[in-house]
């Protein structure tokens, strides 16, 4: 009867661990199409130089520029996962929901990178991109809250200064992009375009201040 009983035991933290590692990949995935869609965007011009042509130079820069602030968008957010899943230890059905959820916004990145890199100082686009941006924020701030919830159970204890920690980071691209919406209604379109640089500002800030530190001796 005991064998019988650990056999199930083992069997159940067997699909656990499998239905977590599912989550985990398919999420990896995730990112990586949304990434390779943003590269295959940027289709090879017709000409053989684009220095005879300076209107096709700027229209690959503003391209190339918003290619780059959403990658790096994009790889804060995959950091910002993995440091959320690496110490989730079992499977829940409410943090795969909210996964979920976190992903959707994450894969209109590719289409809004693609309106707005056509004119760079064109406003609905760019507006748009600031609110995906949020969006895709507030979906890992919840992914993080649900993941620690209870305590951090799922993720084998975490702190209230730690879940709070955990929660500000997530919340900062949302600050970052807000900023940015609200310099737009301002009529301040080229300094709204550089809100993604508060970003990196508050993740140092956070790391000073909010960090927990290990308990000394």
């Amino acid at each position: 009867m005991s064998e019988s009983g650990d056999t199930n035991v083992t069997r159940h933290e067997t699909i656990d661990e499998r239905l977590l590692n599912r989550v985990i990949f398919f999420t990896d995935a995730v990112f990586a199409i949304v990434m390779t869609l943003m590269i295959l965007d940027l289709k090879p011009p017709a000409f053989d130089s684009p220095l005879s042509n300076g209107a096709a130079l700027q229209n690959m820069a503003s391209h190339f520029f918003a290619l780059l602030m959403s990658f790096a968008v994009i790889g804060v957010f995959w950091i910002a996962h993995l440091a959320t899943t690496r110490k989730i230890r079992q499977f829940d059905w409410p943090t795969a929901v909210a996964n979920l959820i976190f992903m959707f916004p994450v894969c209109l990145i590719p289409f809004a990178t693609a309106w707005w890199g056509r004119d760079l100082n064109a406003r609905f686009p760019w507006g748009m991109y600031c609110g995906i941006m949020v969006a895709s924020s507030l979906g890992n701030l919840g992914l993080v809250l649900v993941a620690s919830r209870d305590g951090g159970r799922l993720m084998g204890g975490v702190t209230p200064r730690e879940r709070f920690y955990r929660a500000a980071r997530a919340f900062s691209p949302m600050i970052a992009f807000g900023v940015g919406i609200l310099l737009l209604a301002m009529g301040q379109l080229h300094w709204s375009q550089f809100c993604f640089l508060l970003i990196p500002l508050q993740i140092a800030a956070y790391r000073r201040f909010l960090e927990p530190r290990p308990a000394t001796a």
